[in-house]
């Protein structure tokens, strides 16, 4: 018998700094990017560390957005040109 695959579902909210370092210590290790979408529907890769989340976005108008959310409450955003 086949074993069913689930997606893994999970919530990014950049304000609650809990939730994120919470997201850190279950995923940190993951050697995977996860996908999905955010509520603009616009493509996001969202990759975790133990001492950061990198999250790309890949926005409606053509330009690429990394935001990264470190463990001591820093935050950075990066617009890394042009994806289409």
């Amino acid at each position: 018998m086949e074993k069913e695959i689930r997606p893994l579902t999970f919530t990014v909210d950049p304000g609650d700094y809990d939730s994120l370092r919470r997201i850190m210590d279950k995923y940190g290790n993951s050697m995977t990017s996860f996908s999905g979408d955010n509520a603009n529907l616009e493509e996001v890769m969202i990759s975790v560390a133990k001492d950061r989340i990198d999250i790309v976005t890949f926005q409606s108008n053509g330009w690429t957005r990394r935001n990264v959310y470190w463990r001591d409450i820093t935050r950075e955003e990066l617009f890394e040109g042009k994806w289409k």
